[in-house]
């Protein structure tokens, strides 16, 4: 794999602290909105488990040191942190085993201390998971011939270096191919890679209030990589995190809402991809080009899958059919705040008519998206 890549912002602050309470009552909610996941059996308990892993990444930033405090409570001295309110949720809502998840799990409750016996084991989940659906191998393989369309395409424009690892830097060079840039998040660096971290955005309170915040974190990806993912991707989950009405956790954290999240960043790739390639940034084409053909072959059965998404058939699937379904104006779409969807559709529009290979994409999508099952949406 390579060695680590300092994450953008490698001198952004620590975590910004709260009370203790608070850190205590935001863990507790986000906890429990973890365990809301569109799914049953063993893939529901794979998933949940993903999600407390999410939640202990938040954790991190909000506790330090990165452990209980222990206070006096009616039952006796009792954790009042984040990590101890993380603590409570999963000693009340019990997952057996979360396989790979729970491993990460385990490994981010480590760095606060002894894992808590409770914690689901990181043990194979029990089961059967079913396969992707045969409606998802289409969108992939419409996705992977774009990407490839896309790839072929930036390989021969220019190639303007990488933006420095900053942070900053690559959000601004995103700005101009997200349709809805905003600048309301904070960052913090976080003692995790991102392997460890996995997803870095999320809204935590804060001094002032809720708000969205992305951590820093090292990474093995490419300085280029690092760049589409955080200034077009990351960028695009934070423009719809401030979007919605302030609160933490956020509803497009979790569950449902993280499908229509992803659906979202994934439709800000595509766009994006056309608006490089009419801006002539080779480089970015190529990149959100293979990008695409990453999310299409990863998938459980596919030409490459990814271990992390084996048994969470129905997020690996969202990658692929999300972003059809809100560039065709689906369910998806109607899920989002106006004030995000409109100029996304205008954008997408535009790219349509400017590149005729997008416009044929767009039809193939829309079709696809049209033959969608009611029951598969969300």
């Amino acid at each position: 794999m390579g060695s680590e890549v300092p994450g953008p912002g490698a001198d952004a602050s620590g975590p910004e602290h709260v009370s203790a309470p608070v850190a205590h009552a935001w863990a507790i909610a986000a906890a429990h909105a973890a365990v809301g996941v569109p799914a049953a059996d063993a893939e529901a308990a794979a998933w949940t488990a993903r999600g407390w892993a999410d939640v202990a990444v938040g954790c991190l930033a909000l506790d330090d040191p990165p452990g209980p405090l222990r206070l006096l409570g009616p039952r006796g001295p009792e954790p009042v942190s984040a990590f101890g309110g993380l603590d409570e949720v999963i000693r009340a809502v019990p997952v057996a085993c979360g396989g790979q998840h729970a491993a990460r799990l385990r490994r981010l409750r480590e760095l606060a201390g002894p894992v808590p016996p409770w914690y689901p084991d990181a043990g194979q989940v029990a089961g059967p998971v079913r396969a992707v659906g045969p409606l998802a191998w289409q969108a992939a393989d419409l996705i992977a011939r774009f990407g490839h369309e896309l790839m072929a395409v930036g390989a021969g424009l220019p190639w303007p270096a990488s933006c420095p690892l900053s942070s900053d830097r690559q959000l601004a060079w995103g700005a101009r191919y997200r349709p809805s840039p905003r600048d309301a998040h904070r960052t913090v660096r976080l003692p995790v890679n991102r392997r460890l971290a996995r997803r870095t955005w999320m809204c935590l309170p804060g001094p002032a209030g809720p708000g969205a915040a992305v951590a820093e974190v090292p990474s093995v990806a490419s300085p280029l990589a690092q760049q589409i993912w955080r200034g077009i991707h990351e960028g695009a989950h934070l423009d719809h995190l401030a979007a919605l009405r302030p609160a933490a956790p956020s509803p497009a954290e979790f569950g449902a809402g993280l499908l229509v999240a992803e659906s979202y960043a994934m439709a800000v790739e595509i766009v994006a991809a056309v608006e490089c390639l009419l801006a002539g940034e080779g480089h970015a084409v190529w990149q959100l080009g293979a990008g695409l053909i990453e999310r299409a072959t990863r998938l459980p059965g596919g030409s490459d899958p990814a271990p992390e998404f084996a048994d969470l058939p129905t997020l690996s699937e969202v990658y692929v059919l999300g972003p059809l379904d809100v560039l065709a104006g689906g369910a998806a779409a109607r899920r989002l705040p106006g004030d995000i969807a409109g100029p996304l559709h205008a954008r997408w529009s535009a790219a349509r008519a400017a590149y005729p290979p997008a416009a044929e994409f767009a039809d193939a999508a829309a079709d696809l998206a049209g033959s969608r099952p009611p029951e598969n949406t969300y």
